[in-house]
């Protein structure tokens, strides 16, 4: 305990005191026999009479408020609430109102509010309810007169006390309290508890903070907030009694006193309380609630707060004024007696600068976070660490062994650590777990501080996460890998320290984090091989160099290298695998790589790259059917050779389906590298693109024989080129002396005329083939009669052609002849145009010599309306 107040005897006299209200220096008393007095109590003048009002009434006054603000003076006697003005001292309290709805009022309460309109005037609001017999009536006050709120509620019994806070009015019955909601339309009545739970008390009530009720129940003092029973939206927001927070971070349970409360008044930060022998100080933090026993005001009957720091008391015809100790004074005594969060409180309502209070707060949030890592409450500890907002590494500094490395500059504040307790394994683990908790809203905090620009150590997040890490691996290494990937982590220390636990998953990625995607891949390349390692194999090395992007182009090739080796198919999905960053990777030095360190992942590389992704580039085809080409060329040696090459007809079929379908690839290219003395049939393809149709034929007939493909190109070709099939004729009617490429023989039968294939080809296509053309190339002996069906075929297809160019010809002269009538027609069309014509679009005459549009309809319109009207046609 510590000496809070000061007790302070004003005045003994022979009045009977029977009411009293304060504010201020000054008090009020209202007597047994009607009488009103106002003292001023000054410490260096002393105690003085203000006012004195002999025969304000015939009866006891039996209660008063006062609103200093608007001086007012409400007072309750002969059962009828009056208004008193406060103003002037020479009025002794002036009468203003007297309320005859009031009559039969036995105690009253009242509701004062200040709200700010949008203009920014402050007005104040008083509303009052009285108690008349068993009911509730409300009333609000102005124009100098009480006014009905047009409200009542009625009671199952005479109310002993009534408490008023926003939209709840509380009642005190002789057994019970009771909490009324009047935000609705409707009041809406919540119980909350007995009395007493033995025998019958008179209530109490209190306003706490202005906003909360304190409520007495046998010693206890029950902290309850009426926000929980406000109608929201129709539904209530809470049917059960709970404690009232404070604020954020603790919450009230019930305050014990020595004996019942008879009488309570709250003196920020103290409740301070009547009870049977004695005045009794209380706080409302911390575990040793009592602050302060004052026995000699045990006589006491009434209390009332006048202002801050000060109380009267009375008994029957005393009076006392009890004062608060200067605030240093008690902040001194109660941090040595270890009361940090009442310290606290007081120096928050302290009149000290703004500044040094601050300053004073912050040190006490220490000194108490200090004492409470000692006694081992660890969570505690961090929160009032948290509220003094010190450097984060001034609390890591309690943890020897999480200390990274000295820091070069700190704060004033510094955390004493040679004091602290050495902590064992279960409290060691309680203090790492409250030190996460902080460290993550340091941490918050710090990032915050850096994206908006403001002072803040990029060292210091550097600390804060590397001692997460290490604080992780102590309690909950799942929690490793996601720390390391916010990339904050200090590098060397970090690495340290994942070796010594041998986290080598996590090692990755911190490297790779950090950029060190070297150091992280020498480490994946070491664990491949080795036994129960979990980074065994190369699916970790793949999935990393996958993720690397083409920045980092040459580090993959150099690490790509040994999974290739180890495993070419797996190791060709770093290049292959449907991921953004190898989709992105830049082809071309793809490919080089693979033609000069794994010539046999080009085929399969490139396949992908133009069949699975649809990559038109040139090169790259090019590049596949040479591939092709010389697999095939190998293959087809390794067969003269009498070997086996089972792959030999499925290559060859890929670039037979390749030179025919693509259609990316440029064949002058190809053409020059192709060999002229095998793979004809490609070589054909290949000349078809472009379009040597005289030497695709010429492979076909001379060399291959194959009268169905050439006829079969003839075909494709033959609505660009109308003259293919002659030049097919010729190939065959006119046999060449040497075969058209070195060291390739002719095919027997087209070494000569060959007259049944010219046939068939002629009868077959002879509405494709001019026989004035082709009489020239005939042999002189061929007979005629081989060559009827040939001629009947084209002089009847010679025949038809004229036929219709005939009929066309008089359908366009019939056409013409048509045209030139309706124009004639047209022509003769007469109109007037005069001074009364009226353009149809924009309603205005035409004037003299005005442009103007003729429609087919009859309409007129000027030319410049016609122009707009045909524009927005085209616009639309």
């Amino acid at each position: 305990m510590h000496q809070a107040y000061s007790v302070h005897s004003i005045l003994k006299q022979g009045v009977q005191i029977e009411s009293i209200a304060a504010y201020g220096n000054h008090v009020i008393l209202g007597t047994r026999s009607g009488q009103l007095i106002m003292y001023s109590v000054d410490e260096e003048t002393g105690v003085d009479m203000r006012m004195f009002n002999k025969n304000f009434s015939r009866k006891p006054i039996t209660q008063m408020e006062v609103i200093a603000s608007e001086n007012l003076l409400f007072v309750l006697t002969d059962l009828q609430l009056h208004v008193c003005d406060t103003r002037r001292i020479e009025s002794n309290f002036a009468f203003m109102h007297s309320a005859p709805d009031t009559k039969g009022c036995t105690l009253f309460t009242m509701d004062v509010d200040t709200p700010k309109s949008t203009t920014g005037r402050v007005a104040t609001v008083i509303r009052v309810c009285c108690a008349i017999r068993r009911r509730l009536v409300f009333f609000f006050w102005k124009e100098d007169k009480l006014n009905s709120l047009e409200l009542s509620i009625e009671l199952s019994d005479v109310p002993r006390t009534l408490c008023w806070v926003g939209h709840a009015v509380c009642v005190g019955f002789k057994d019970e309290y009771v909490v009324y909601d009047i935000s609705g339309k409707a009041p809406k009545k919540h119980d909350l508890f007995l009395t007493s739970s033995s025998i019958s008390r008179d209530p109490c009530i209190c306003l706490i903070r202005n906003n909360m009720l304190g409520i007495s129940k046998d010693s206890y003092l029950v902290v309850v907030d009426p926000s929980q029973y406000k109608e929201s939206d129709g539904i209530n927001s809470s049917t059960d009694v709970r404690p009232a927070a404070i604020d954020s971070n603790s919450s009230l349970t019930p305050l014990l006193w020595s004996s019942p409360l008879l009488d309570l008044v709250w003196d920020e930060p103290f409740a301070v309380g009547r009870v049977n022998n004695a005045i009794e100080v209380r706080s409302l933090v911390g575990k040793d609630t009592l602050v302060q026993t004052i026995p000699e005001l045990q006589k006491t009957k009434f209390l009332v707060h006048a202002d801050k720091g000060t109380i009267f008391a009375a008994a029957t015809s005393e009076l006392w004024c009890i004062r608060m100790v200067e605030i240093p004074i008690q902040r001194q005594q109660l941090l040595q007696q270890k009361k940090f969060q009442l310290a606290i409180e007081l120096t928050q309502i302290s009149d000290e600068p703004a500044a040094d209070r601050a300053q004073t707060i912050r040190q006490i949030h220490m000194l108490y976070a200090k004492e409470l890592f000692t006694n081992k409450e660890f969570s505690a500890a961090m929160k009032e660490f948290e509220k003094a907002a010190i450097d984060p590494y001034d609390v890591i500094r309690l943890f020897p062994n999480l200390v990274p490395e000295p820091k070069p500059g700190t704060e004033d504040v510094t955390v004493p650590t040679a004091s602290t307790p050495a902590l064992e394994d279960g409290d060691l683990e309680n203090a790492y777990l409250a030190l996460i908790e902080y460290l993550a809203w340091a941490r918050q905090r710090e990032v915050v501080k850096l994206r908006d620009a403001k002072s803040s150590s990029k060292s210091l997040l550097e600390i804060i996460d590397t001692t997460l890490l290490k604080c992780y691996l102590q309690t909950n290494d799942s929690l490793v890998a996601p720390l390391l990937r916010l990339n904050q982590c200090h590098l060397e220390e970090s690495e340290k320290t994942l070796k010594k636990h041998n986290k080598i998953s996590e090692l990755i990625i911190l490297y790779q984090m950090k950029g060190k995607h070297k150091e992280a891949l020498k480490l994946l390349r070491e664990q491949a091989s080795m036994e129960g390692s979990v980074l065994q194999g190369r699916k970790r090395t793949i999935r990393y160099l996958q993720e690397l992007g083409g920045d980092h182009l040459p580090l993959i090739f150099e690490f790509a290298d040994w999974v290739l080796n180890d495993n070419p198919e797996d190791g060709l999905t770093i290049f292959t695998d449907e991921l953004i960053e190898v989709e992105s990777l830049p082809r071309a030095k793809v490919l080089d790589f693979l033609i000069s360190k794994h010539k046999a992942l080009v085929i399969p590389y490139l396949e992908h790259v133009i069949t699975e992704w649809k990559d038109g580039n040139t090169l790259l085809h090019n590049v596949l059917l040479k591939q092709y080409r010389e697999k095939v060329q190998r293959l087809l040696a390794q067969q003269e050779k009498g070997e086996e090459a089972p792959e030999l007809i499925p290559m060859r079929a890929k670039l037979y389906k390749m030179l025919e379908e693509s259609n990316d690839y440029s064949p002058d290219r190809l053409l020059e590298e192709f060999p002229t003395n095998m793979l004809l049939e490609e070589r054909a393809l290949i000349l078809g693109r472009l379009k040597k149709h005289d030497n695709v034929l010429s492979i076909y007939i001379h060399v291959l024989g194959d009268v169905a493909k050439a006829t079969a190109y003839a075909e494709v070709h033959y609505k660009e080129d109308k003259h293919i099939f002659h030049t097919l004729i010729k190939c065959i009617l006119i046999p060449p002396t040497q075969p058209p490429y070195d060291g390739v023989p002719l095919h027997p039968d087209f070494s000569h005329v060959n007259r049944e294939v010219a046939l068939e080809i002629l009868n077959n296509h002879a509405t494709k083939i001019d026989p004035f053309e082709i009489f020239e190339h005939l042999p002189d002996d061929m007979p005629m009669p081989q060559l009827e069906k040939y001629l009947e075929k084209s002089i009847r297809k010679m025949m038809a052609d004229k036929h219709e160019v005939q009929m066309m010809c008089g359908f366009l002269e019939a056409e013409s002849t048509r045209l030139e009538n309706a124009l004639e027609e047209q022509r003769n069309i007469s109109f007037e145009l005069n001074e009364s014509s009226v353009c149809s679009e924009c309603k205005k005459r035409f004037q003299t010599q005005s442009a103007f549009v003729r429609y087919p309809n009859g309409h007129i319109v000027h030319l410049s309306c016609h122009d707009r009207i045909a524009r927005a046609a085209a616009q639309q």
